[in-house]
């Protein structure tokens, strides 16, 4: 009996911190059904959505089934309303990454003149939340080096999910590992992908395009253009 009550005192202290795999969307539309969602990949892992609104659009009211990472890819201004809460808005000032850890029924508008565009990674694995954080409206990447350093490497990983924004010099290169990818081209890209066990592949993407890059085996980007290429990859 004192074991029992013991682990019941020890599930309500840490009760807060767990995100559950699945969170409560009974009643609620998908975001995969939702008409401006596009199902752009899914595994065992995790689900790849897009979001594209066009100028003063908004989505239905619609739930993600599990905690995900979202990129904003590029300039631009959106405002979220939370159902029963009041609506908050965005100046987004380039690619910028967020966490949800517990999601909601929601809506999202488009408040600019330009498209507003979206890469969303539920992950389906359980993520512990860490209370410490210090907000949720804050870019999760680190400080870049931007134009001081032609070539750069930033990141950061909340449970399963690892994003890379990486800048390269024309002829550098970054490795990579294994699992699989969402790569998001900044800037208009040209990347060589080579690993050991596939043949290379080219790789020419405009700005705010979307590439999969199936896993397997560590691989390498190279930049084979003549200019900077700035890319994320959201591993998984």
């Amino acid at each position: 009996m004192k074991l029992h009550f013991v682990g019941v005192l020890w599930l309500l202290a840490i009760g807060p911190y767990l995100v559950p795999l699945s969170a409560q969307t009974a009643g609620c539309l998908d975001a995969a059904d939702e008409s401006h969602h596009q199902l752009f990949y899914e595994n065992e892992d995790a689900r790849v959505l897009l979001l594209e609104l066009p100028r003063i659009a908004s989505t239905q009211p619609h739930c993600h089934a599990h905690p995900y990472l979202y990129i904003v890819t590029g300039e631009s201004k959106s405002s979220t309303t939370p159902e029963g809460k009041a609506t908050f808005s965005h100046d987004w000032n380039g690619p910028e990454a967020r966490f949800v850890y517990r999601p909601v029924k929601q809506v999202i508008r488009n408040e600019s003149m330009i498209a507003f565009r979206e890469v969303i990674v539920e992950t389906l694995h359980s993520v512990h939340y860490d209370p410490l954080e210090v907000s949720y409206d804050t870019d999760l990447f680190p400080g870049d080096l931007g134009s001081a350093k032609p070539t750069w490497t930033v990141s950061f990983t909340r449970g399963d999910l690892t994003a890379f924004k990486t800048q390269l010099a024309p002829g550098d290169n970054a490795t990579f590992g294994s699992p699989n990818h969402v790569l998001i081209a900044v800037t208009d890209v040209k990347l060589q992908r080579t690993s050991a066990e596939t043949a290379p592949q080219e790789l020419e993407l405009n700005a705010q395009e979307v590439h999969m890059l199936s896993g397997g085996s560590q691989f390498k980007l190279t930049n084979a253009g003549s200019h900077s290429a700035t890319f994320i990859l959201i591993e998984f």
